[in-house]
């Protein structure tokens, strides 16, 4: 019993291997069907046999690994999705339905290569027969069969990121070339690594990166000498090749070509080749931050963080993360220098509400998660001054520009209200020009009434500060007082026009005496100092005042006291105004007029004695021979030199007896004849005027005698002349009437002579 079941497992074993027997007929193979699990390892495939290998559902675009070994016969490996597959089943042609260049017929050996699935419109499904047979539609090519073949087959899809730009199984044929990247070529970023790897499965392989210029030189010269490190040579097996773009590269397009010719000196002999070819690039990560500051910016003023100048000419980055503190942990993940959040924005405008040195962190992801972190630093600091402020907590009386205490009363003052950008850091108080602490609170009190200013200086921690001044007047509310003693002394009446002294005493419980001010308004109807109180004007200041009333009459005066608080106290003071006495003056006006008539009579009578006087007593007396002879020389000496000449001399005549016969006087010159006929005009006229005053009627003629020695005296004993003196009026001098000097004058110029 136990050597059935062992032969039946014997035989269960030997049904379970595969393996591809032959088939009746060739006109339609009948392949074996297999999945890749199930050729890993060896597996027989017998001649005149064929095994179907499923591949799987594969998207455009994938890239499939592969490694075949085919031992003991060659095999055909070919590679069909399912429309390419049919004609194969069919036994028809299929040649030009097999995917190259995959396929391989009469493999014998290993075959390591990479494969992209072609692209196309939807995903496939693939299949990899093993062809050990003559096929009736292989057209006589490849294998046709023969004796049994051990195979495996391993394949391996692989995840190429987006920075493999080529990775791909290439066929050329010999003497030719092929362009392995697009017609633009590869612009590159400087320190962009670039590895090129190649797995050769047919032939040797040349591979070189040409720039435009050298592509352009190579297409007219048709051989291209590659740069130090930019070629990989005859590769016949693998090889790889890695190479960075250099600063003088930056930017400039690049080409990867693949030849099997002779175009690149020092490469393999032409041939036909198939190689895998796999060109990873690995740009630089190296974020840039720039900002619109120069690295500073004062508190809360915004500041535009940019690192849009990050070289990534692939544009492989897509996400982006700022912190701003790499000095505060806010995630506590324990990484102080990630805290915020991924976006796609390539800058962030920022800001601070503390001054100080801050470390900004930018990270940066690519598409296939990449990090890469740069840091950049910003000085924040404070300019602008804090904002002073005062506010009221005792028992002190706001007003416009402080406050208004009682005395001993509690002032109590804080700096809380201030304001700052970022903070107030000092209240420095002072109280007239002295410290009075730091605190936010100040106290103070005074027992006197006075005027005190305290000062408020804000600082904050950067040092910039501002100041802020309060007056505080400690004011008493106890009213001075007028003395009724002094008021009740004030006359109760005053003369008109007469200057009168009056006084009032006055004193404060408090204030000094001399802090006092009194005013007197003596027209309380009106406001002459326009405050708007009519009676309280100071038309007189002071305790002791001189006043006069220009009128009579019952008048009332205001006086009012004040103190330096604006306590007052006041009094009206009524007081009569005499008329003053008045005086007759028609006594003077008698006297007056009494002493005109005197002079007009006195004019009269004179006049008329003149009128009666002898005509010879008005004759000009007779000069002598001597006077004569100084007349003539006289009258010579001003023909030579003219009138002034003659002014300059004094001629004094010579008096003859009376009632001698005049002697001819001697001839004149024209000035003075003029002058004298002038004044003689003057005289007349002015006797003609005084004539005219006395009245028409005709007095009586009065003799007058004057004795003959008077007439005669000697000319030493006359009076002497006395220069004339301007008119005045009538005068009394000792009760004698006095006439005016000019009119004794003229009287004596007319009688002048012997009478």
């Amino acid at each position: 019993m136990r050597r059935l079941r062992g032969a039946l497992l014997v035989l269960m074993l030997l049904a379970s291997m595969p393996v591809a027997g032959a088939t009746e007929g060739r006109a339609a193979p009948d392949c074996a069907s297999a999945a890749l699990s199930e050729v890993s390892g060896a597996v027989a495939v017998d001649g005149g046999s064929c095994l179907d290998i499923d591949l799987g559902v594969h998207a455009p675009g994938t890239v499939l690994a592969f490694d075949i070994l085919v031992a003991d016969d060659a095999v055909d490996v070919l590679i069909f999705d399912d429309a390419g597959k049919a004609p194969y089943d069919l036994g028809q042609s299929y040649r030009n339905a097999m995917t190259t260049p995959v396929s391989t017929e009469s493999m014998l050996g290993q075959q390591v290569f990479h494969w992209m699935v072609p692209a196309s419109i939807n995903a496939k499904s693939w299949s990899m027969v093993m062809d050990n047979l003559a096929h009736d539609g292989d057209q006589g090519q490849g294998d046709q069969g023969g004796a049994r073949a051990q195979i495996s087959v391993q394949v391996s899809v692989l995840q190429d990121g987006s920075l493999t730009v080529v990775h791909d199984l290439y066929a050329v044929l010999a003497n030719t070339s092929t362009w392995l990247t697009e017609d633009d070529g590869l612009v590159l970023d400087a320190g962009t690594s670039i590895q090129v790897e190649a797995w050769a499965l047919d032939g040797s392989a040349d591979l070189a990166f040409l720039t435009d210029a050298q592509r352009a030189a190579w297409e007219s010269e048709g051989q291209h000498a590659p740069d130090s490190g930019t070629a990989l040579l005859d590769v016949s097996t693998s090889s790889t090749l890695t190479w960075t773009v250099p600063p003088s590269l930056d930017g400039v397009p690049m080409h990867l070509m693949l030849d099997s010719g002779d175009a690149i000196i020092g490469g393999a002999p032409p041939d036909d080749l198939r190689t895998t070819v796999r060109l990873t690039l690995d740009p630089p990560m190296n974020p840039t931050v720039q900002d619109d500051g120069n690295g500073s910016t004062t508190l809360l003023q915004p500041l535009l963080l940019d690192a849009s100048s990050t070289p990534d000419r692939l544009n492989r980055l897509v996400d982006w993360l700022w912190d701003l503190d790499a000095d505060i942990d806010e995630d506590n993940d324990g990484d102080a220098t990630n805290d915020g959040a991924w976006a796609s924005a390539k800058s962030t405008s920022a800001t601070w509400n503390q001054p100080g040195t801050y470390t900004v962190t930018v990270h940066v992801r690519d598409v296939d998660g990449r990090t890469a972190m740069a840091q950049h630093q910003v000085s924040v600091t404070d300019v602008v001054a804090p904002t002073a402020k005062i506010s009221s907590l005792g028992a002190e009386q706001p007003v416009d520009d402080g406050y208004r205490l009682d005395p001993e009363a509690v002032l109590r003052l804080s700096c809380a209200p201030s304001t700052d950008d970022h903070r107030v850091d000092v209240c420095a108080w002072a109280i007239d020009g002295a410290p009075n602490g730091q605190n936010t609170t100040m106290v103070a009190s005074w027992s006197d009434s006075g005027e005190h200013t305290v000062r408020l200086t804000v600082t904050d921690p950067s040092g910039n500060s501002d100041v802020l001044e309060r007056r505080v007047v400690v004011v008493d509310r106890t009213a001075p007082r007028l003395s009724a003693t002094s008021v009740s002394a004030l006359p109760a009446s005053v003369d008109e026009g007469a200057s009168t002294v009056v006084r009032v005493s006055v004193d404060d419980p408090v204030d000094a005496a001399d802090t006092l001010r009194v005013h007197w308004d003596i027209n309380p109807l009106s406001d002459s100092d326009g405050n708007g109180v009519p009676d309280d004007d100071a038309d007189l200041l002071g305790e002791e005042v001189q006043l006069t009333f220009d009128s009579a009459g019952e008048r009332a005066v205001v006086i009012t006291v004040f103190d330096p608080a604006g306590n007052t106290d006041r009094t009206v003071w009524n007081v009569d105004v005499n008329a003053a006495q008045s005086t007759s003056g028609s006594g003077g006006l008698i006297a007056a007029g009494v002493g005109l008539l005197v002079v007009v009579v006195v004019t009269v009578v004179v006049l008329r004695l003149r009128r009666t006087a002898p005509l010879e007593q008005n004759t000009t007396p007779v000069p002598t021979a001597e006077a004569s002879a100084e007349q003539a020389k006289a009258a010579e000496m001003a023909s030579i030199y003219g009138s002034a000449q003659q002014e300059s001399m004094t001629v004094q005549p010579v008096m003859t007896p009376a009632y001698a016969s005049p002697a001819p006087a001697a001839a004149l010159d024209p000035m003075a004849q003029s002058l004298l006929d002038e004044r003689a005009a003057q005289d007349a006229a002015s006797m003609a005027g005084l004539e005219a005053l006395v009245e028409e009627v005709e007095p009586e003629p009065v003799a007058a005698f004057e004795p003959e020695e008077a007439t005669k005296a000697p000319a030493a004993q006359q009076e002497p002349d006395v220069p004339d003196a301007p008119a005045t009026s009538t005068a009394s001098s000792g009760g004698r009437l006095e006439l005016p000097a000019g009119l004794v004058d003229m009287l004596e110029e007319r009688t002048d002579g012997p009478q």
